[in-house]
């Protein structure tokens, strides 16, 4: 957002509600000053995204796999509290 309060070009400050397409001072496009380093940015952005969503996809795929595993062989599921219940019993 810093980037968003001076002008990429001269550096001059704007004001945050300064909404016309070029620079006051040296009249540069504001919206397409330096597209494609934004572009590339904001792609390798997604991709930490995505990358970051899978991991999470996976780890509760894990869990699913676990579950029916415990459920199949008659197992307490790992989270739960079993040492506890056996304290209990004993």
């Amino acid at each position: 957002m810093k980037e968003d309060k001076y002008c990429p070009n001269c550096g001059k400050r704007l004001s945050f509600f300064y909404m016309k397409p070029n620079c006051p001072a040296c009249g540069v496009d504001l919206l397409r000053y330096d597209y494609e380093g934004r572009l590339q940015r904001d792609a390798e952005q997604a991709a930490r995204e995505v990358e970051s969503l899978w991991r999470f996809v996976r780890k509760i795929d894990k869990a699913r796999l676990v579950e029916r595993h415990c459920l199949k062989k008659g197992r307490p599921l790992p989270w739960e509290d079993a040492p506890a219940e056996e304290k209990r019993e004993g």
